[in-house]
């Protein structure tokens, strides 16, 4: 009888425990009566005590479910989970479940009786945990039938989706055997059905002591189990995420949408029928197609090398080491390639990342190709196929064959009759494969390569160990590779060397770019973005391309992921590369990560000591471990060190599995550790404190860091991040209640946002910015910023709406109410873009007003951006539409120096367009280009876009002058971009598709649709444009023989009469020669060269000297 206090087994007739001394009785089963101990029947209701009772049934203990799992745990889990007691935040992780059940569980558990069920079950069960372990899954929950299983948690895993679904092959392949070996004990057939789904979920611990549970929720762990629901017995299902990560690893069948419980939309189901022959990510990619090689020639030059050695009789070892993805695997593919046609033997073996508990597992892949062995061949053709190969090597079959047979899995192998201990049969495995590997050499040179040893078994590391001491002297050559955290057991031998592959430069990685999207010229800050995640690793580049090509249709939607217009998320095989290494770090090197992730890519010794409150010599020695493993990198001279992440995205995945909750904890502590620690210098860090602050929803000190940020960045011209800052503040404040106080702010921070556009020429974005904030501020007169509201508006309307009345109206009422408060900021934008809006509705003497009291009052403040901006589009707007090309020509020079003086990027890449375009105005075309190339540069680095656009624009009238029509086209095909993508001057959108359709009748390209190049004369605003419009068509129409000259005199006469009405005089000028080359044509000399005469006395007065010499000399041939 066993005691209930201490679980010691007393004798039946004890009254008390012999162990602890309890009063000992014995409990009814049917009405829980205690009797004393010896009786037979029940005192209270007569039922029979010496009756058993039934063995529990379906459901285990928590203890004994966690004494089951714990058995195959993978090494450590069990003290990882452990490790984590007293954690119960979690992680976000990206994992893949599985469900899987008995079917019929019921009726079966009926038919057989509750004792025999309970005896098959802790079979399947067995079964089950440890098929899920053969894969490095962790066994979550055990249900009464079946079980839940994780793959990616709480560690991390390469491969994870696979290795469920080669999990699950392997449940339904063992579950067959069972029924095999039981089908004579009256057991109906037992099938299990499987779900698996790939995603995120919120995994931790939860419990204290012993008693630790570890969970997994979230809408990943529904769907799982409703694929398991699916089903059908003896199958297994998968979701497309799941299907999509594990594409061209097995063979499925798609089983098209099905309506799931808790979903709105059908999910993609899809049925697993087999593996595939393919193993690795390069198997699948080189099926696919690869991109060109580039950037390794030199290394496979070292491997061809070392094979011409080895051919010789002198045996060569090369370790080939790099991080994941640099391209290990695709060396080897371009070497083997070069071997093709070489008399050799090739063999290759490679470990799988769910291979460590594989033992010999790239071993018995080179065997399988020494022998010839195909996946279905039966024992007895594997049998005869190694015997003959033994004889053909004159290989004593007795004491080699059984020990081949047993690691190629044939029944009755021999190995049994064998009397030797393991120690000995490994010794003979080993020397076996050894004799093998020699004696094929002698025959013909060996090529042996076995990849991916980092994921090595023990057994079959020891086998490589002892080839590599094998091969000085024979014809082979050994290729191994492996990623950097690998090391060898080996030493050093003078015929082994390594070669360390690097990443791709930023021109290899645009090489690979271009193929992968098959395009040309990508946007530079989408260049920079890509750059910037995947750090030349080749493996990301195409992994992350991958995953945004599904939003990719041209290059405007580059652009817009690198704005940030698109959540760009980080794809699922690089999350588990990164996370694979990082779960396996002990737990406070983990947590230095997840403190580093949150500061920042780059974080000093100070601040992290400060914020983690460990010792030094615990903090050191963590810090060790990560630079050992090469996740952080050192900067600087301890304690003034920093450290840096190795890869952007490793950061990016460690900051974004850890749980909301638990980062706006974080951020807040680094937030006020920042302030404490750098008082005296802590400008340094405002745009650093606005992000933490922003982060841990402290609103109120991320406006006041905001602001200051927003400022700083305004003077150095860095309007981009002062937006950034703009819209963190404007964000903090829409999350507070909103009293008129902060009302007020949130009016004074989204004027402030529209005029740090306004200034980048963002004119939708900055209507946005002022639109949700209109009405209220008019409501409220608030009178303090309705100048910056309407100056927003007045550009709006002026440069996207192009409702020229309304923008001078709206422009003319911020100047008046500007100047009655004293906004002198909102006063000059006023001016500033009244005087362009002047401008283009030809009233040249108001806007030259607008412009000189712009400039003034940045002469006024000392302001060099204010002064340089005004004289710049004086130039572009008013003088040259004038004509004035040598004042022009003066002021942009005088602007240049400014430029110059200033080190100003902004100033320096508008000054060089202006300049270049006074340059192209003057005639002096190759001066211009270096000028305006320059300001490309400049302005597409800096975001300036409109600015650059221009220079764009002034290049492709250039390189057209000049005969390169090619060039000409795609520098207007680039501005046009930038004004479709800007959403601004739809007119001049259209100037530049008629001047693009130039670019191409003159080259006898006449497939082009004239009405709609009329429409966009028809629909232009801009009354400075029309002439330039007209003589557009008329050029356009010259170029076309089946076109009657008379529709092109029609349009150069119209040309005339607007330039000429208009005061437009080097638009004048060139509309006479344009008439010129129409009279040439026509054969009429006489007013050709009327016409000739004309522009050249009409350049000279604008001052065009270029133009001058350039017609003057056309004039002394005609």
């Amino acid at each position: 009888m066993k005691c209930p206090q201490c679980q010691f087994e007393n004798r039946e007739e004890s009254k008390f425990c012999n162990n602890c001394g309890l009063k000992l009785e014995l409990s009814c089963p049917e009405c829980n009566k205690l009797n004393s101990p010896g009786s037979k029947f029940c005192a209270e209701c007569g039922h029979k005590l010496t009756i058993p009772a039934e063995p529990p049934t379906q459901e285990l203990s928590f203890d004994e479910k966690l004494e089951k799992i714990q058995r195959y745990l993978p090494n450590g889990l069990t003290d990882k989970i452990l490790s984590q007691r007293d954690k119960i935040e979690g992680e976000r992780k990206q994992v893949t479940v599985m469900f899987c059940d008995l079917k019929g569980f019921t009726s079966i558990s009926e038919k057989l009786g509750p004792e025999k069920m309970y005896s098959i079950m802790d079979q399947v069960y067995e079964i089950l945990i440890h098929k899920v372990q053969d894969y490095e899954g962790t066994v979550n929950e055990m249900t009464g039938d079946g079980i839940m299983a994780l793959f990616g948690a709480p560690i991390a895993l390469e491969d994870a989706p696979q290795r469920a679904i080669r999990a699950g092959i392997a449940i339904h392949l063992a579950m067959t055997r069972y029924n095999d070996k039981h089908k004579d004990e009256n057991i109906p057939p037992l099938k299990m059905r499987i779900g698996i789904h790939t995603g995120p979920v919120v995994v931790g611990t939860l419990g204290n002591d012993l008693r630790v549970e570890f969970k997994a929720v979230g809408d990943t762990v529904n769907l799982a189990s409703r694929m398991e629901g699916l089903a059908e017995p003896g199958t297994t299902y998968v979701t497309e995420d799941t299907f999509k990560l594990t594409e061209g690893f097995f063979r499925f069948e798609a089983l098209g949408e099905k309506q799931v419980k808790g979903k709105k939309d059908p999910v993609k189901v899809y049925r697993v029928i087999a593996t595939s022959s393919r193993r690795t990510r390069f198997d699948v990619g080189a099926e696919r197609g690869l991109t060109p090689f580039i950037g390794k020639e030199r290394e496979l030059e070292i491997l061809l090398d070392g094979f011409e050695m080895s051919k010789s009789g002198r045996g060569r070892a090369f370790s080939i080491v790099a991080e994941a993805g640099v391209g290990k695997s695709r060396l080897l593919y371009e070497f083997r390639k070069a071997v093709a046609n070489e008399d050799v033997t090739f063999l290759e073996g490679k470990c799988l990342s769910y291979g460590r508990n594989m033992a010999y597992h790239p071993v018995i892949d080179i065997l399988k190709s020494t022998f010839n062995i195909e996946d279905d061949d039966n024992d007895d053709d594997i049998r005869q196929k190694v015997t003959n190969n033994l004889n053909t090597f004159g290989v004593d079959e007795a004491s080699t064959l059984p020990y081949f047979l047993e690691l190629l899995s044939v029944r009755d192998s021999g190995i049994e009759q064998i009397a030797m201990s393991p120690e000995g049969k490994k010794a003979q495995i080993i020397e076996s494969l050894n004799r093998i590997a020699i004696l094929g050499s002698e025959l013909r040179p060996l090529i042996m390569v076995v990849e991916d040893l980092h994921w090595i078994d023990t057994s079959s590391e020891d086998v490589l160990k002892d080839l590599l001491s094998s091969i000085p002297t024979a014809r082979i050559l050994l290729i191994f590779t492996y990623r950097t955290e690998y090391s060898p057991p080996w030493s050093g031998k003078s015929y082994h060397s390594q070669i360390n592959l690097n990443r791709f430069s930023n021109r290899e990685s645009l090489s690979m770019l271009n193929h992968l999207l098959d395009m040309d010229d990508l946007p530079l800050d989408f260049e920079e973005l890509v750059f910037d995640k995947t750090e030349g690793v080749a493996y990301y580049i195409e992994e992350f391309i991958k995953s945004l090509q599904i939003n990719i249709t041209d290059k405007n939607d580059l652009s817009s992921m690198a704005r940030g217009d698109h959540i760009v998320k980080i794809p699922t095989t690089i999350q588990d590369v990164i996370m694979s290494r990082v779960d396996r770090l002990p737990e406070r090197s983990k947590e230095i990560l997840q403190y580093g992730s949150v500061i920042e890519r780059e974080f000093s010794y100070e601040l992290l000591k400060h914020v983690m409150a460990l010792s030094e010599q615990e903090l050191l020695a963590n810090i060790d471990i990560l630079k050992e493993s090469e996740l952080l990198y050192e900067r600087g001279i301890f304690p003034e060190s920093t450290y840096i992440f190795k890869h952007a995205l490793t950061r990016e995945v460690i900051y974004d599995s850890i749980l909301t909750k638990r980062k706006k904890e974080l951020h807040e502590k680094i937030g006020n550790a920042i302030e404490s620690l750098y008082k005296g210098s802590i400008a340094e860090y405002y745009g650093v404190l606005v992000e933490h602050f922003v982060q841990s929803e402290n609103y109120e000190k991320s406006i006041e860091y905001s602001k200051m940020a927003g400022r700083s960045a305004q003077k150095r011209s860095a309007f981009k991040d002062a937006i950034s800052y703009a819209k963190k503040s404007v964000y903090s404040l829409e999350r507070l209640p909103q009293t008129d106080a902060i009302q007020r702010k949130l009016i004074d921070t989204r004027a402030t946002l529209s005029i740090y556009y306004t200034s980048l020429n963002s004119h939708v974005e900055a209507m946005e910015a002022v639109a949700p904030i209109l009405d209220l501020a008019v409501k409220m007169d608030y009178q303090k910023r309705l100048p910056r509201i309407f100056a927003a508006t007045g550009a709006y309307n002026f440069y996207v709406e192009e409702n020229l009345p309304k923008a001078i109206k709206e422009l003319k009422k911020t100047i008046e109410v500007s100047e009655k408060i004293g906004d002198f900021l909102s006063l000059w934008f006023g001016c500033y873009n009244l005087g362009a809006a002047l401008s283009v509705e030809c009233e040249f003497e108001n806007s030259l007003a607008y412009f000189t009291k712009a400039l003034d009052l940045s002469i006024a403040g000392n302001n060099v951006v204010g002064i340089s901006t005004a004289k710049n589009t004086l130039t572009w707007w008013n003088y040259n539409s004038q004509g004035k090309i040598d004042l022009a020509f003066e002021t942009t020079k005088e602007t240049l120096h400014l430029a110059e003086k200033s080190n100003d990027i902004f100033i320096k890449g508008v000054t060089q367009a202006c300049y270049g375009s006074a340059l192209y105005f003057k005639g002096f075309f190759d001066e211009a280009v270096s000028h305006l190339l320059e300001a490309v540069d400049l302005c597409e680095k800096n975001l300036f876009f409109v600015w650059g656009a221009n220079a764009a624009t002034s290049l492709g009238y250039i390189y057209f002058e000049k005969g390169d029509f090619e060039k000409a086209r795609s520098y207007f095909d680039k501005a046009v971009l930038v004004a479709k993508k800007e959403k601004i001057m739809p007119s001049l959108i259209g100037f530049g598709e008629i001047f693009i359709a130039k670019t191409k009748t003159i080259q006898n390209d006449v497939d082009i649709d004239l009405n709609t190049l009329y429409s966009y004369v028809y629909k232009n605003k801009y009354k400075s444009y029309d002439g330039w419009f007209s003589r557009l068509i008329a050029e356009i129409l010259m170029d076309i023989d089946y076109q009657p000259q008379s529709k092109a005199e029609d349009w150069i006469k119209r040309a005339i009469e607007f330039d000429g009405k208009r005061g437009l005089k080097w638009q004048l000028a060139m509309d006479h020669a344009v008439y010129s080359d129409l009279f040439k044509k026509n054969g009429d000399t006489a007013k050709a060269k009327e016409n000739l005469t004309k522009a050249i006395d009409i350049f000279k007065e604008c001052g065009a000297d270029g133009w001058v010499e350039k017609y003057e000399k056309e004039m002394a041939v005609m």
